[in-house]
């Protein structure tokens, strides 16, 4: 990865259309083998809404953008859970840069920013078929619990919590 054309910022609520944006390019690519067309559609329109990315932002989830070569080209979001513990709610980069490095720096940032926050351990979720299990593995993420989340419409997110000591 040449770092020099690599950023990430902090998204600011007026960015929502951009992740809002991303998310549609990116995420329905990274469940096309796992999910359904129909459940992809509504946990699209459930978690990527703009009012739903706003709300978020507005009750304290972090929102980044990760720009590559002068687009943008990922996010991640994180919030805080308790004292000591924050969660990885999202981290997502574009199909055409995976293998490069650029997910490993996302995922360090994310440490860092928690870390700068006080944070002992980060979470994170990861769907039991998602390929990027053993990309957190390797990052050092145990695997900590099972669970299967109704979020409606007679869908599941089948996932593994997983969690870094930080």
């Amino acid at each position: 990865m040449q770092q020099e054309k690599t950023s990430i910022r902090k998204a600011a609520r007026h960015e929502a259309p951009v992740i809002h944006q991303l998310a549609l390019d990116i995420w329905p690519k990274a469940f096309e083998e796992i999910l359904t067309e129909p459940q992809i559609a509504y946990m699209l329109d459930r978690m990527y809404a703009l009012p739903v990315l706003e709300a978020e932002m507005d009750r304290g989830v972090e929102y980044f953008i990760l720009n590559h070569d002068g687009k943008d080209a990922g996010y991640t979001a994180i919030e805080q859970k308790d004292p000591t513990s924050w969660k990885l709610h999202k981290i997502y980069l574009s199909q055409g840069l995976h293998g490069k490095g650029l997910g490993k720096y996302q995922l360090q940032t994310m440490e860092a920013v928690a870390g700068g926050y006080g944070a002992v351990y980060l979470y994170l979720n990861v769907n039991r078929h998602n390929k990027a299990l053993g990309f957190y593995k390797s990052q050092g993420y145990e695997v900590i619990k099972t669970e299967d989340i109704d979020i409606g419409n007679g869908f599941f997110m089948n996932d593994y919590q997983l969690r870094k000591h930080l």
